[in-house]
Protein backbone atom coordinates (compact mmCIF):
# COMPACT_ATOMS: atom_id res chain seq x y z
CA UNK A 1 0.00 0.00 0.00
CA UNK A 2 1.15 3.35 -0.90
CA UNK A 3 0.40 6.92 -1.86
CA UNK A 4 0.41 8.71 -5.22
CA UNK A 5 0.50 12.83 -5.90
CA UNK A 6 0.60 14.31 -8.77
CA UNK A 7 0.40 17.69 -10.49
CA UNK A 8 -0.29 19.20 -14.18
CA UNK A 9 0.36 23.08 -14.51
CA UNK A 10 -1.34 24.76 -17.32
CA UNK A 11 0.59 27.78 -17.41
CA UNK A 12 3.52 25.90 -18.11
CA UNK A 13 5.34 26.67 -14.39
CA UNK A 14 7.09 24.13 -12.15
CA UNK A 15 5.34 22.16 -9.66
CA UNK A 16 8.19 19.98 -7.55
CA UNK A 17 7.95 22.53 -4.97
CA UNK A 18 3.73 22.09 -4.54
CA UNK A 19 4.52 17.86 -4.96
CA UNK A 20 6.24 17.54 -2.47
CA UNK A 21 4.43 19.61 -0.06
CA UNK A 22 1.10 17.41 -1.31
CA UNK A 23 3.30 13.58 -0.23
CA UNK A 24 4.27 15.52 3.28
CA UNK A 25 0.91 15.31 4.96
CA UNK A 26 0.67 11.70 3.37
CA UNK A 27 4.00 10.63 5.04
CA UNK A 28 1.69 7.66 7.29
CA UNK A 29 0.99 5.91 3.64
CA UNK A 30 4.49 5.20 2.29
CA UNK A 31 7.14 5.15 5.68
CA UNK A 32 9.38 3.06 3.53
CA UNK A 33 10.16 5.66 0.47
CA UNK A 34 9.16 8.78 -0.69
CA UNK A 35 10.25 9.98 -4.80
CA UNK A 36 9.41 11.91 -7.45
CA UNK A 37 9.81 12.27 -11.37
CA UNK A 38 9.44 15.58 -12.85
CA UNK A 39 9.82 16.89 -16.11
CA UNK A 40 12.53 15.43 -18.04
CA UNK A 41 13.79 13.47 -14.96
CA UNK A 42 14.15 10.07 -13.57
CA UNK A 43 12.57 8.94 -10.59
CA UNK A 44 14.47 10.44 -7.51
CA UNK A 45 14.17 9.63 -4.28
CA UNK A 46 13.70 12.66 -2.15
CA UNK A 47 15.72 10.76 1.08
CA UNK A 48 18.64 11.05 -0.51
CA UNK A 49 20.93 13.77 -2.25
CA UNK A 50 22.39 11.69 -4.83
CA UNK A 51 22.03 13.26 -8.62
CA UNK A 52 23.89 11.89 -11.49
CA UNK A 53 22.54 14.89 -13.34
CA UNK A 54 21.38 18.51 -12.52
CA UNK A 55 17.35 18.54 -11.93
CA UNK A 56 15.00 20.68 -14.07
CA UNK A 57 11.60 21.34 -12.68
CA UNK A 58 8.53 20.81 -14.91
CA UNK A 59 4.86 21.41 -15.45
CA UNK A 60 3.82 17.47 -14.34
CA UNK A 61 5.31 15.18 -11.81
CA UNK A 62 4.42 12.46 -10.05
CA UNK A 63 5.42 11.42 -6.75
CA UNK A 64 4.53 8.30 -4.79
CA UNK A 65 5.44 7.49 -0.66
CA UNK A 66 5.65 4.02 -0.01
CA UNK A 67 4.46 0.76 2.12
CA UNK A 68 7.11 -1.87 1.09
CA UNK A 69 5.18 -5.33 1.05
CA UNK A 70 6.13 -6.61 -2.27
CA UNK A 71 9.35 -5.71 -3.80
CA UNK A 72 11.77 -5.14 -1.43
CA UNK A 73 13.66 -1.15 -2.10
CA UNK A 74 13.96 -1.99 -5.73
CA UNK A 75 10.74 -1.37 -5.80
CA UNK A 76 10.26 2.88 -5.47
CA UNK A 77 8.25 4.23 -7.70
CA UNK A 78 7.15 5.93 -10.31
CA UNK A 79 8.41 3.62 -12.76
CA UNK A 80 9.16 4.51 -16.10
CA UNK A 81 8.70 1.88 -19.54
CA UNK A 82 11.32 -0.27 -21.26
CA UNK A 83 10.75 2.28 -23.96
CA UNK A 84 10.68 5.27 -21.97
CA UNK A 85 7.01 6.50 -22.72
CA UNK A 86 5.11 5.16 -19.73
CA UNK A 87 5.78 6.85 -15.97
CA UNK A 88 3.46 4.85 -13.41
CA UNK A 89 2.89 5.12 -9.82
CA UNK A 90 0.61 2.31 -8.33
CA UNK A 91 -1.53 2.03 -4.73
CA UNK A 92 -2.60 -1.48 -3.77
CA UNK A 93 -1.86 -4.97 -4.86
CA UNK A 94 -2.15 -6.99 -7.60
CA UNK A 95 -2.01 -10.94 -6.56
CA UNK A 96 -1.71 -12.13 -10.03
CA UNK A 97 1.45 -10.53 -10.58
CA UNK A 98 3.80 -13.66 -10.70
CA UNK A 99 1.75 -15.24 -13.17
CA UNK A 100 1.58 -11.41 -15.10
CA UNK A 101 5.25 -11.36 -14.59
CA UNK A 102 6.36 -14.49 -16.42
CA UNK A 103 4.31 -14.14 -18.94
CA UNK A 104 6.09 -10.67 -19.98
CA UNK A 105 10.04 -11.29 -18.57
CA UNK A 106 10.97 -12.32 -21.91
CA UNK A 107 9.74 -9.26 -23.99
CA UNK A 108 10.84 -6.51 -21.23
CA UNK A 109 13.16 -5.52 -18.67
CA UNK A 110 12.15 -5.65 -14.78
CA UNK A 111 14.34 -3.57 -12.34
CA UNK A 112 12.27 -5.10 -8.79
CA UNK A 113 10.25 -7.85 -7.98
CA UNK A 114 7.20 -5.49 -7.10
CA UNK A 115 3.67 -5.97 -8.15
CA UNK A 116 3.53 -2.42 -9.20
CA UNK A 117 6.26 -3.09 -11.79
CA UNK A 118 4.27 -5.82 -13.59
CA UNK A 119 1.30 -3.25 -14.02
CA UNK A 120 4.00 -1.06 -16.18
CA UNK A 121 4.88 -3.81 -18.36
CA UNK A 122 1.54 -5.59 -18.91
CA UNK A 123 0.56 -1.70 -19.73
CA UNK A 124 3.07 -0.94 -22.05
CA UNK A 125 2.03 -4.76 -23.88
CA UNK A 126 -1.61 -3.36 -24.22
CA UNK A 127 -0.86 0.07 -25.47
CA UNK A 128 1.18 -1.61 -28.21
CA UNK A 129 -1.70 -3.57 -29.05
CA UNK A 130 -4.35 -0.65 -29.01
CA UNK A 131 -5.39 2.06 -30.96
CA UNK A 132 -6.10 4.22 -27.37
CA UNK A 133 -4.36 4.47 -24.01
CA UNK A 134 -8.04 3.69 -23.24
CA UNK A 135 -8.58 0.58 -24.99
CA UNK A 136 -5.14 -0.53 -23.72
CA UNK A 137 -6.51 0.37 -20.29
CA UNK A 138 -9.57 -1.53 -20.14
CA UNK A 139 -7.64 -4.77 -22.03
CA UNK A 140 -4.72 -4.34 -19.20
CA UNK A 141 -7.88 -4.06 -16.32
CA UNK A 142 -9.48 -7.70 -17.47
CA UNK A 143 -6.41 -9.25 -16.87
CA UNK A 144 -5.31 -7.78 -13.30
CA UNK A 145 -6.79 -9.65 -10.29
CA UNK A 146 -6.29 -7.49 -7.61
CA UNK A 147 -6.90 -3.83 -5.97
CA UNK A 148 -5.44 -0.68 -7.27
CA UNK A 149 -5.24 3.24 -8.07
CA UNK A 150 -3.18 4.08 -10.61
CA UNK A 151 -1.65 7.22 -12.38
CA UNK A 152 0.42 6.93 -15.52
CA UNK A 153 1.76 9.25 -17.67
CA UNK A 154 2.11 8.42 -21.52
CA UNK A 155 4.64 10.77 -22.94
CA UNK A 156 4.20 10.11 -26.41
CA UNK A 157 0.95 11.73 -26.38
CA UNK A 158 1.12 14.04 -23.39
CA UNK A 159 -1.95 12.65 -21.37
CA UNK A 160 -2.44 10.98 -17.67
CA UNK A 161 -4.93 8.25 -16.70
CA UNK A 162 -6.34 8.18 -13.29
CA UNK A 163 -7.27 4.39 -12.84
CA UNK A 164 -9.38 2.69 -9.82
CA UNK A 165 -10.74 -0.95 -9.31
CA UNK A 166 -13.61 -2.45 -10.03
CA UNK A 167 -15.01 -1.81 -6.01
CA UNK A 168 -13.37 1.20 -5.25
CA UNK A 169 -11.09 -0.74 -2.91
CA UNK A 170 -8.20 1.88 -3.35
CA UNK A 171 -9.70 5.40 -3.85
CA UNK A 172 -8.26 8.21 -5.97
CA UNK A 173 -9.18 11.86 -5.62
CA UNK A 174 -8.74 14.75 -8.61
CA UNK A 175 -9.51 18.40 -8.87
CA UNK A 176 -9.02 20.80 -11.45
CA UNK A 177 -9.20 24.63 -11.23
CA UNK A 178 -8.17 27.38 -13.64
CA UNK A 179 -3.78 27.02 -13.04
CA UNK A 180 -3.68 23.08 -13.00
CA UNK A 181 -5.18 19.39 -12.55
CA UNK A 182 -3.94 17.68 -9.19
CA UNK A 183 -4.28 14.57 -7.78
CA UNK A 184 -3.93 12.34 -4.81
CA UNK A 185 -4.56 9.14 -2.72
CA UNK A 186 -6.42 11.56 -0.05
CA UNK A 187 -8.00 14.39 -0.43
CA UNK A 188 -6.25 16.37 2.30
CA UNK A 189 -2.98 16.40 0.02
CA UNK A 190 -5.16 18.28 -2.90
CA UNK A 191 -6.56 20.59 0.31
CA UNK A 192 -3.31 21.66 1.60
CA UNK A 193 -2.32 23.47 -1.90
CA UNK A 194 -5.64 26.11 -1.10
CA UNK A 195 -7.50 27.98 -3.05
CA UNK A 196 -10.92 26.31 -1.95
CA UNK A 197 -10.57 23.00 -4.41
CA UNK A 198 -13.13 21.18 -4.85
CA UNK A 199 -12.34 17.45 -5.13
CA UNK A 200 -13.92 14.83 -6.88
CA UNK A 201 -13.24 10.58 -6.87
CA UNK A 202 -12.19 8.77 -9.23
CA UNK A 203 -14.96 6.43 -9.88
CA UNK A 204 -14.73 2.79 -9.22
CA UNK A 205 -13.86 0.65 -12.89
CA UNK A 206 -13.15 4.27 -14.44
CA UNK A 207 -10.22 5.77 -15.84
CA UNK A 208 -10.37 9.92 -15.74
CA UNK A 209 -8.30 10.75 -19.03
CA UNK A 210 -6.66 14.16 -18.98
CA UNK A 211 -4.88 15.66 -21.92
CA UNK A 212 -2.12 17.69 -22.36
CA UNK A 213 -4.02 20.81 -21.98
CA UNK A 214 -5.54 19.92 -19.02
CA UNK A 215 -8.89 18.88 -20.37
CA UNK A 216 -10.67 15.81 -18.20
CA UNK A 217 -12.72 12.96 -19.66
CA UNK A 218 -13.94 9.60 -17.76
CA UNK A 219 -14.67 6.30 -19.54
CA UNK A 220 -15.69 2.87 -17.78
CA UNK A 221 -12.32 0.21 -18.20
CA UNK A 222 -13.76 -2.52 -15.53
CA UNK A 223 -17.22 -4.21 -16.21
CA UNK A 224 -19.20 -6.08 -13.25
CA UNK A 225 -19.05 -9.86 -13.29
CA UNK A 226 -22.22 -11.40 -15.38
CA UNK A 227 -23.08 -13.18 -11.92
CA UNK A 228 -24.11 -9.82 -10.20
CA UNK A 229 -27.27 -9.96 -13.04
CA UNK A 230 -29.85 -8.25 -10.55
CA UNK A 231 -32.83 -10.12 -12.62
CA UNK A 232 -31.01 -13.52 -12.55
CA UNK A 233 -33.71 -16.38 -11.84
CA UNK A 234 -31.65 -19.07 -12.81
CA UNK A 235 -28.26 -19.71 -10.45
CA UNK A 236 -25.47 -21.84 -10.51
CA UNK A 237 -25.58 -23.19 -7.01
CA UNK A 238 -28.93 -24.64 -5.57
CA UNK A 239 -27.99 -26.81 -2.91
CA UNK A 240 -26.31 -26.47 0.30
CA UNK A 241 -23.33 -28.66 -0.72
CA UNK A 242 -23.04 -27.31 -3.87
CA UNK A 243 -23.18 -23.93 -2.44
CA UNK A 244 -20.75 -25.07 0.51
CA UNK A 245 -17.96 -26.60 -1.82
CA UNK A 246 -17.65 -23.54 -4.37
CA UNK A 247 -17.18 -21.06 -1.53
CA UNK A 248 -14.79 -22.82 0.28
CA UNK A 249 -12.56 -23.10 -2.49
CA UNK A 250 -13.28 -19.85 -3.33
CA UNK A 251 -12.16 -17.94 0.23
CA UNK A 252 -9.78 -20.29 0.77
CA UNK A 253 -8.02 -19.21 -2.81
CA UNK A 254 -8.58 -15.28 -1.64
CA UNK A 255 -7.35 -15.95 1.84
CA UNK A 256 -4.05 -17.60 0.55
CA UNK A 257 -3.39 -14.90 -2.25
CA UNK A 258 -3.69 -12.38 0.90
CA UNK A 259 -1.40 -14.16 2.82
CA UNK A 260 0.99 -15.15 0.22
CA UNK A 261 4.85 -14.11 1.40
CA UNK A 262 4.04 -13.22 5.29
CA UNK A 263 5.32 -14.54 8.18
CA UNK A 264 3.17 -12.26 10.77
CA UNK A 265 -0.59 -10.15 9.73
CA UNK A 266 -2.91 -8.53 12.25
CA UNK A 267 -7.04 -9.54 12.26
CA UNK A 268 -9.24 -6.15 12.70
CA UNK A 269 -11.46 -8.45 15.13
CA UNK A 270 -14.85 -8.26 16.79
CA UNK A 271 -15.59 -11.11 17.74
CA UNK A 272 -18.17 -11.70 14.82
CA UNK A 273 -18.29 -14.56 12.69
CA UNK A 274 -17.02 -12.42 9.48
CA UNK A 275 -13.73 -11.44 11.17
CA UNK A 276 -13.43 -14.87 13.26
CA UNK A 277 -13.49 -16.91 10.34
CA UNK A 278 -10.56 -14.88 8.26
CA UNK A 279 -8.35 -15.50 11.58
CA UNK A 280 -9.22 -18.98 11.95
CA UNK A 281 -8.10 -19.80 7.89
CA UNK A 282 -5.21 -17.37 9.00
CA UNK A 283 -3.65 -19.22 11.83
CA UNK A 284 -3.04 -21.95 9.55
CA UNK A 285 -1.63 -20.26 6.69
CA UNK A 286 0.77 -17.62 8.48
CA UNK A 287 3.00 -18.11 10.74
CA UNK A 288 2.09 -15.53 13.50
CA UNK A 289 -1.37 -13.82 13.63
CA UNK A 290 -2.71 -11.43 15.78
CA UNK A 291 -6.14 -10.35 16.51
CA UNK A 292 -6.81 -6.52 17.63
CA UNK A 293 -9.82 -5.21 18.99
CA UNK A 294 -11.03 -1.78 20.59
CA UNK A 295 -13.89 -0.54 22.53
CA UNK A 296 -15.13 0.67 26.08
CA UNK A 297 -14.14 -1.79 29.10
CA UNK A 298 -17.32 -3.61 29.86
CA UNK A 299 -18.61 -2.96 25.47
CA UNK A 300 -20.18 -6.22 23.97
CA UNK A 301 -17.60 -6.40 21.87
CA UNK A 302 -14.88 -6.66 23.70
CA UNK A 303 -16.41 -9.22 26.09
CA UNK A 304 -17.33 -11.63 23.30
CA UNK A 305 -14.18 -10.94 21.48
CA UNK A 306 -11.88 -12.34 24.50
CA UNK A 307 -14.58 -15.17 24.94
CA UNK A 308 -13.93 -16.35 21.23
CA UNK A 309 -10.55 -15.69 21.07
CA UNK A 310 -10.08 -18.26 24.43
CA UNK A 311 -12.02 -20.95 23.17
CA UNK A 312 -10.30 -21.19 19.53
CA UNK A 313 -6.87 -20.33 20.87
CA UNK A 314 -6.31 -16.61 18.88
CA UNK A 315 -3.70 -14.11 20.05
CA UNK A 316 -6.08 -11.30 20.71
CA UNK A 317 -4.56 -7.90 21.47
CA UNK A 318 -7.68 -5.13 22.97
CA UNK A 319 -7.01 -1.15 23.27
CA UNK A 320 -9.55 -0.17 26.40
CA UNK A 321 -10.96 3.23 24.77
CA UNK A 322 -11.81 5.51 27.78
CA UNK A 323 -13.42 9.02 27.39
CA UNK A 324 -10.05 11.01 27.91
CA UNK A 325 -8.42 8.63 24.74
CA UNK A 326 -11.68 9.36 22.53
CA UNK A 327 -10.88 13.17 22.76
CA UNK A 328 -7.15 12.61 21.97
CA UNK A 329 -7.93 10.55 19.01
CA UNK A 330 -11.21 12.67 17.11
CA UNK A 331 -9.23 15.13 15.99
CA UNK A 332 -6.45 12.94 14.63
CA UNK A 333 -9.31 10.38 13.38
CA UNK A 334 -11.43 13.10 11.35
CA UNK A 335 -7.91 14.09 9.86
CA UNK A 336 -7.08 10.54 8.92
CA UNK A 337 -10.59 9.96 7.35
CA UNK A 338 -11.59 12.93 6.05
CA UNK A 339 -14.65 12.72 7.15
CA UNK A 340 -17.45 14.67 9.60
CA UNK A 341 -20.89 12.01 9.62
CA UNK A 342 -21.25 10.82 12.74
CA UNK A 343 -21.35 7.19 11.48
CA UNK A 344 -18.32 7.30 9.64
CA UNK A 345 -16.22 9.02 12.42
CA UNK A 346 -17.70 6.65 14.94
CA UNK A 347 -16.98 2.99 13.18
CA UNK A 348 -13.46 4.21 12.71
CA UNK A 349 -12.50 5.21 15.98
CA UNK A 350 -12.18 1.63 17.26
CA UNK A 351 -10.17 0.19 14.18
CA UNK A 352 -8.03 3.29 14.55
CA UNK A 353 -6.98 2.63 18.68
CA UNK A 354 -7.09 -1.35 17.41
CA UNK A 355 -4.36 -0.38 14.61
CA UNK A 356 -2.73 1.71 16.70
CA UNK A 357 -1.55 -1.62 18.44
CA UNK A 358 -0.70 -3.30 15.56
CA UNK A 359 1.65 -0.83 14.50
CA UNK A 360 3.75 -1.15 18.12
CA UNK A 361 4.08 -4.62 16.65
CA UNK A 362 4.83 -3.73 13.28
CA UNK A 363 2.47 -5.43 11.75
CA UNK A 364 2.28 -4.32 8.18
CA UNK A 365 -0.96 -5.78 6.55
CA UNK A 366 -4.15 -6.70 8.23
CA UNK A 367 -7.04 -8.70 7.41
CA UNK A 368 -10.72 -7.50 6.90
CA UNK A 369 -13.95 -8.86 7.55
CA UNK A 370 -15.34 -6.42 5.34
CA UNK A 371 -18.24 -7.44 2.84
CA UNK A 372 -20.07 -10.51 4.13
CA UNK A 373 -23.03 -8.62 4.81
CA UNK A 374 -23.58 -7.17 1.21
CA UNK A 375 -22.49 -10.08 -0.68
CA UNK A 376 -24.26 -12.97 1.54
CA UNK A 377 -27.55 -11.07 2.75
CA UNK A 378 -26.19 -10.31 6.57
CA UNK A 379 -28.24 -6.94 7.18
CA UNK A 380 -30.86 -7.49 10.04
CA UNK A 381 -33.40 -5.39 6.85
CA UNK A 382 -32.92 -7.99 3.82
CA UNK A 383 -34.97 -10.43 5.51
CA UNK A 384 -38.16 -7.60 5.74
CA UNK A 385 -37.21 -6.67 1.93
CA UNK A 386 -37.68 -10.41 1.10
CA UNK A 387 -40.59 -10.41 2.69
CA UNK A 388 -42.44 -6.96 1.30
CA UNK A 389 -40.75 -7.15 -2.11
CA UNK A 390 -39.28 -10.45 -2.92
CA UNK A 391 -35.44 -11.66 -3.52
CA UNK A 392 -35.65 -10.12 -6.84
CA UNK A 393 -35.16 -6.73 -5.28
CA UNK A 394 -33.75 -8.21 -2.21
CA UNK A 395 -30.69 -9.03 -5.16
CA UNK A 396 -31.08 -5.77 -6.53
CA UNK A 397 -30.31 -3.80 -3.17
CA UNK A 398 -27.17 -6.56 -2.22
CA UNK A 399 -25.44 -5.37 -5.98
CA UNK A 400 -26.42 -1.59 -5.39
CA UNK A 401 -24.86 -2.16 -1.21
CA UNK A 402 -21.90 -3.93 -2.48
CA UNK A 403 -21.13 -1.33 -5.48
CA UNK A 404 -21.31 1.72 -2.88
CA UNK A 405 -18.66 0.18 0.09
CA UNK A 406 -16.21 2.15 -1.81
CA UNK A 407 -17.52 5.82 -0.59
CA UNK A 408 -19.47 4.20 2.78
CA UNK A 409 -16.90 1.71 3.69
CA UNK A 410 -13.85 1.26 2.06
CA UNK A 411 -12.11 4.57 1.81
CA UNK A 412 -12.73 5.05 5.51
CA UNK A 413 -10.98 1.81 6.00
CA UNK A 414 -8.17 2.32 3.90
CA UNK A 415 -7.32 5.81 5.75
CA UNK A 416 -7.81 4.82 8.97
CA UNK A 417 -5.16 1.47 8.82
CA UNK A 418 -3.07 3.46 6.87
CA UNK A 419 -2.80 6.45 9.44
CA UNK A 420 -0.58 3.84 11.16
CA UNK A 421 1.04 2.63 8.04
CA UNK A 422 -0.91 -0.92 7.87
CA UNK A 423 -2.29 -1.68 4.59
CA UNK A 424 -5.92 -3.64 4.89
CA UNK A 425 -6.79 -6.54 2.77
CA UNK A 426 -10.24 -7.76 2.61
CA UNK A 427 -10.27 -11.74 1.22
CA UNK A 428 -14.16 -11.49 0.85
CA UNK A 429 -13.98 -8.77 -1.69
CA UNK A 430 -12.03 -11.52 -4.22
CA UNK A 431 -13.60 -11.64 -7.60
CA UNK A 432 -13.96 -15.34 -7.22
CA UNK A 433 -16.07 -15.06 -4.27
CA UNK A 434 -18.49 -12.38 -5.58
CA UNK A 435 -18.70 -14.55 -8.39
CA UNK A 436 -19.09 -17.05 -5.80
CA UNK A 437 -21.90 -15.78 -3.84
CA UNK A 438 -24.02 -14.30 -6.41
CA UNK A 439 -23.93 -17.93 -8.41
CA UNK A 440 -25.80 -19.31 -5.09
CA UNK A 441 -29.68 -19.15 -4.69
CA UNK A 442 -30.49 -16.32 -2.14
CA UNK A 443 -32.85 -18.54 -0.81
CA UNK A 444 -29.86 -20.15 0.28
CA UNK A 445 -28.86 -17.38 2.52
CA UNK A 446 -31.64 -15.77 3.59
CA UNK A 447 -34.69 -18.58 4.69
CA UNK A 448 -37.68 -16.42 4.20
CA UNK A 449 -39.14 -13.35 5.67
CA UNK A 450 -38.33 -14.38 9.69
CA UNK A 451 -34.67 -15.34 9.11
CA UNK A 452 -33.06 -12.69 11.74
CA UNK A 453 -29.65 -14.04 10.88
CA UNK A 454 -29.04 -13.73 7.01
CA UNK A 455 -25.94 -15.12 4.99
CA UNK A 456 -26.83 -19.27 6.40
CA UNK A 457 -24.54 -20.42 3.75
CA UNK A 458 -21.24 -18.35 5.42
CA UNK A 459 -22.51 -19.54 8.64
CA UNK A 460 -22.57 -23.62 7.81
CA UNK A 461 -19.39 -23.02 6.51
CA UNK A 462 -17.74 -21.12 9.42
CA UNK A 463 -19.36 -24.13 11.74
CA UNK A 464 -17.99 -26.85 9.29
CA UNK A 465 -14.65 -25.87 9.38
CA UNK A 466 -14.50 -25.95 13.40
CA UNK A 467 -16.22 -23.02 14.60
CA UNK A 468 -18.50 -24.01 16.94
CA UNK A 469 -22.14 -22.76 16.52
CA UNK A 470 -22.45 -20.44 18.88
CA UNK A 471 -20.03 -18.11 17.52
CA UNK A 472 -20.74 -18.96 13.84
CA UNK A 473 -24.67 -18.13 14.74
CA UNK A 474 -24.38 -15.16 16.91
CA UNK A 475 -26.05 -11.93 16.15
CA UNK A 476 -23.26 -8.99 16.16
CA UNK A 477 -24.40 -5.28 16.77
CA UNK A 478 -23.23 -2.49 14.48
CA UNK A 479 -19.91 -1.24 15.87
CA UNK A 480 -19.92 1.77 17.03
CA UNK A 481 -22.98 0.50 18.83
CA UNK A 482 -21.05 -2.99 20.35
CA UNK A 483 -17.44 -0.89 21.09
CA UNK A 484 -19.77 1.40 22.75
CA UNK A 485 -18.21 4.57 21.47
CA UNK A 486 -21.64 6.52 20.45
CA UNK A 487 -22.58 6.79 24.00
CA UNK A 488 -19.26 7.89 24.87
CA UNK A 489 -19.35 10.81 21.92
CA UNK A 490 -22.89 12.02 23.09
CA UNK A 491 -21.27 12.39 26.68
CA UNK A 492 -18.60 14.37 25.44
CA UNK A 493 -20.66 16.25 22.77
CA UNK A 494 -22.95 17.41 26.14
CA UNK A 495 -20.28 18.49 28.25
CA UNK A 496 -18.96 20.76 25.15
CA UNK A 497 -22.60 22.25 25.68
CA UNK A 498 -23.77 20.97 22.17
CA UNK A 499 -27.52 19.42 22.75
CA UNK A 500 -30.73 19.50 21.63
CA UNK A 501 -31.46 23.10 23.10
CA UNK A 502 -28.70 24.22 20.37
CA UNK A 503 -30.23 22.45 17.29
CA UNK A 504 -31.60 25.31 14.97
CA UNK A 505 -34.20 24.56 12.18
CA UNK A 506 -31.29 25.64 9.75
CA UNK A 507 -29.35 23.14 11.31
CA UNK A 508 -31.61 20.65 10.44
CA UNK A 509 -32.44 21.96 6.66
CA UNK A 510 -28.86 21.57 6.13
CA UNK A 511 -28.26 18.05 7.86
CA UNK A 512 -31.15 16.98 5.57
CA UNK A 513 -29.14 17.71 2.16
CA UNK A 514 -26.42 15.95 3.44
CA UNK A 515 -25.70 12.43 1.61
CA UNK A 516 -26.69 9.20 3.90
CA UNK A 517 -24.09 6.53 3.83
CA UNK A 518 -24.73 3.20 4.62
CA UNK A 519 -27.80 1.10 3.38
CA UNK A 520 -29.01 1.32 6.99
CA UNK A 521 -29.27 4.89 6.29
CA UNK A 522 -30.36 5.01 2.74
CA UNK A 523 -33.29 2.40 2.48
CA UNK A 524 -32.79 0.28 5.83
CA UNK A 525 -34.35 2.02 8.39
CA UNK A 526 -37.92 0.88 5.99
CA UNK A 527 -38.22 -1.98 7.13
CA UNK A 528 -37.03 -1.69 11.01
CA UNK A 529 -36.53 1.21 13.67
CA UNK A 530 -36.08 4.56 12.22
CA UNK A 531 -34.88 6.10 15.33
CA UNK A 532 -31.62 3.78 15.79
CA UNK A 533 -30.29 4.93 12.56
CA UNK A 534 -30.77 8.48 12.60
CA UNK A 535 -27.32 10.43 13.49
CA UNK A 536 -28.31 12.48 16.82
CA UNK A 537 -27.91 16.47 15.48
CA UNK A 538 -26.18 17.22 18.60
CA UNK A 539 -23.30 14.84 17.84
CA UNK A 540 -22.84 15.22 14.30
CA UNK A 541 -22.74 19.59 15.24
CA UNK A 542 -19.83 18.49 17.26
CA UNK A 543 -18.03 16.54 14.79
CA UNK A 544 -18.98 19.30 12.86
CA UNK A 545 -17.09 21.63 14.87
CA UNK A 546 -13.90 19.32 14.96
CA UNK A 547 -13.93 18.97 11.16
CA UNK A 548 -13.62 23.03 10.70
CA UNK A 549 -11.07 23.01 13.63
CA UNK A 550 -8.77 20.14 11.90
CA UNK A 551 -9.67 21.13 8.17
CA UNK A 552 -10.97 24.64 7.99
CA UNK A 553 -14.35 26.32 7.09
CA UNK A 554 -12.96 26.50 3.55
CA UNK A 555 -12.46 22.93 3.39
CA UNK A 556 -14.46 21.27 0.51
CA UNK A 557 -15.53 17.79 0.99
CA UNK A 558 -15.81 15.20 -1.68
CA UNK A 559 -18.68 16.40 -4.84
CA UNK A 560 -21.04 13.71 -3.67
CA UNK A 561 -23.74 15.07 -6.35
CA UNK A 562 -26.36 12.39 -7.84
CA UNK A 563 -24.00 11.89 -10.47
CA UNK A 564 -22.34 9.58 -8.40
CA UNK A 565 -24.88 7.07 -7.77
CA UNK A 566 -26.38 7.94 -10.98
CA UNK A 567 -23.02 5.61 -11.76
CA UNK A 568 -24.04 2.99 -9.85
CA UNK A 569 -27.59 2.96 -10.54
CA UNK A 570 -26.45 2.49 -14.37
CA UNK A 571 -23.94 -0.24 -13.48
CA UNK A 572 -26.70 -2.23 -12.05
CA UNK A 573 -28.96 -1.56 -15.32
CA UNK A 574 -26.23 -2.73 -17.26
CA UNK A 575 -25.61 -5.82 -15.59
Amino acid sequence: MCGIAGILNKNNEGVTEDLILMLSCMHNRGPDGVAIQVGQNKANSLESSESSSPYIDGRFGLGHVRLAIVGGQLGRQPFTSCDGRLTLGHNGEIYNYKQIRNSLKLQHHFVSTSDSEVILHLLEEKLAQSATLVEALTKMAKVLDGVYSIAVKDHKTGEIALIRDLLGVRQLYYSEDLQQVTFASEQKAIWLLGGNKSVRRVMPGHAVIISNKGALREYRIAEPPRALNPNKKKFRYNTLEEALTAYKRALVLAMKKRTQGLDRIGIIFSGGIDSVLVAWLAKDMVKEVICYNAGTLDSSDILFADKVAKDLQLTLKVNVITKRSTQEMLPKIIHAIEERDAVQVEVALPIYSAMALAKKDHVKVVISGQGVDEIFGGYPWYPRVVETEGYASLRAHMIEDLFLLYKETLEREDKTTMAHGIEMREPYLDKQIIRTAFDINPKLNIIGPNDLLGKRVHRILANQLGIPKEIAYRNKSAAQHGSGIHFIIDEMARENNFDENRISSGYLRELEKRELLGSSQRYGFKYGNKELWLTSPHIQMYLDRIFESVFGKSSTIIDTSDEEDLLTSKIIKKI
